[in-house]
């Protein structure tokens, strides 16, 4: 589509309504579709390094329009003021996602990793101080970094978002407490941007005015499987950390350059125990659930919605200036529902991820982010906008014939594209597994109590042993600490002692 072409119910003044978004809010939408229309729409073929992918070109574009990203404020948006960030609502953080991806959900992506890591430290949960003195003074830089977040695992992959399995399957990537430092050991697969050491130094070396380096990792690991959610945390370590190694990217459909997949293996890497981003048994576990998973989906949603966009206005123009006996293609009743039928799915699809981040910003109504009924509501945003994406996409290609297939006309790029955008963190069939879980669960999957015996027999052997660790849980997270825990549980002790004593006496 061209930067000139205007719809009005594709303009943000009209697509983001008042009663989710403020008068300032949508002119900051504004501003950045115009940054898109100028910096980002004339350079999506060069973000995978033209038709012959050029490894140089490409890297060259995406640094440049990163650093212009970070110029606008993009990459800090949800820093808080006291970090130096622009401590901007969750609203315009998904806004930043949808409208750059109409431009390159690459791009999106690479800005929303930024996102991603300022939540895991300043959250409901906690708020990690130390580390947001630490990291604020190079994310609000004046050249950026990049950063990655370090989830899935080969067994499984997807297991880590059943919440169903409580986290159990999250075992290669083992933390052990060693002094003042973690130890961790294991292997992942499929982190990005991800790659070894001396490749982002060799960009850095080449363009140091417009990309400052790799930030790090942030590791989604366990102390123990068995221990379930409790032993579940995350760790940072910095990009060139002695003991990882790398493989090299996958060779993908979509993403070519833009968020450059690896599989990294873990020996015996010591990470300072100020890294361990959970502080406490159980918070890991909220932040896995409510911020990598519930906010990572929810973003997931707003970059489809801007891939579906992207995909309206290049067929909506393809078929304006395309004519059928004298007549555009689009004043056609039949390819007229077609268009009319694609921006259903695209409103539909916005309203509903704004509608959901409305709710997040209000846990004293909704609740928290990583709780099961929240999950399903960034499950539903995301799968929805992944239809209104995959849709289209299709109709799009179909409305234009064999030219929508051509690399010179873009649109095959955005069909490359948001298959991994629907897929990642769970997929969609993922998604609407916890829609189940959060409508009338919570529920363990059949098989699931047989898996735990066979794992850990002698820690899940006994029934009663699994009935005593649940209620030891729930009364460490009901009680606020561990000594009002412990007098509770002697009471029940004593209660349970006196029970015994009347049912032998009868």
């Amino acid at each position: 589509m061209s930067a000139e072409a205007n719809y009005l119910l594709l303009s943000p003044e009209h697509k983001y309504p008042r009663c989710f978004c403020t008068e300032e809010e949508i002119i900051m939408a504004k501003r950045i579709r115009e940054f898109v229309d100028k910096e980002v729409l004339p350079n999506r073929q060069n973000l995978e390094g033209g038709w012959h992918r050029d490894e140089e070109l490409a890297h060259k574009t995406l640094f440049e329009l990163y650093y212009k990203c970070h110029q606008l404020g993009l990459t800090i948006s949800n820093l808080p003021s006291e970090y130096g960030g622009l401590a901007l609502s969750p609203i315009v953080r998904y806004m930043i996602n949808e409208e750059l991806s109409r431009g390159d959900v690459g791009l999106a992506t690479l800005v929303g990793k930024t996102h991603w890591i300022v939540s895991f430290m300043y959250n409901r949960v906690q708020v990690r101080e130390d580390l947001l003195e630490e990291f604020a003074p190079k994310l609000t830089g004046n050249v950026p970094y990049i950063s990655c977040v370090n989830i899935s695992e080969p067994e499984g992959g997807a297991n880590i978002e059943d919440p169903a399995l409580e986290l159990r399957t999250l075992n290669t990537v083992i933390v052990k407490k060693e002094g003042d430092f973690w130890v961790l050991n294991g292997h992942k697969i499929w982190p990005g941007p991800a790659g070894d050491p001396s490749y982002w130094d060799k960009w850095h070396e080449k363009w140091p005015d417009k990309f400052a380096g790799h930030l790090g990792y942030w590791v989604v690991v366990t102390e123990d499987p068995s221990r379930g959610e409790d032993a579940a945390g995350m760790v940072y370590h910095p990009y060139n950390a002695e003991g990882v190694k790398f493989g090299l990217p996958y060779k993908k459909c979509g993403f070519c350059w833009t968020d450059e997949n690896v599989e990294i293996w873990y020996e015996n890497v010591k990470v300072p125990a100020k890294y361990r981003v959970d502080v406490k048994p159980g918070n890991g576990a909220k932040i896995i659930h409510g911020y990598v998973i519930g906010a990572g989906r929810l973003a997931a949603a707003a970059r489809l919605t801007g891939i579906a966009t992207a995909c309206l206005e290049i067929a909506l123009e393809w078929t304006k200036n395309r004519q059928i006996a004298g007549k555009p293609v689009r004043e056609r009743s039949y390819f007229a529902s077609i268009l009319a039928d694609m921006y259903r799915m695209v409103d539909l699809a916005r309203q509903y991820y704004l509608s959901v981040t409305w709710q997040l910003m209000h846990p004293e109504i909704y609740g928290e982010l990583w709780e099961p009924h929240m999950t399903a509501k960034f499950s539903t945003a995301r799968s929805f906008a992944g239809e209104a994406a995959m849709f289209c996409a299709n109709k799009a290609m179909e409305l234009m014939g064999s030219y929508g297939y051509v690399f010179e006309m873009d649109l095959e790029k955005y069909y490359r594209d948001f298959k991994i955008v629907q897929m990642w963190l769970g997929g969609a069939q993922r998604d609407r597994l916890d829609i189940a879980q959060g409508l009338y669960g919570p529920f363990k999957w059949a098989g699931y109590e047989e898996w735990l015996k066979a794992r850990w027999p002698k820690k899940f052997a006994n029934p009663t042993n699994i009935i005593e660790k649940e209620i030891d849980k729930t009364l460490n997270r009901a009680s606020g600490s561990e000594r009002e825990a412990e007098r509770i549980r002697k009471e029940l002790n004593k209660d349970k002692e006196y029970d015994i004593d009347e049912a032998m006496k009868g």
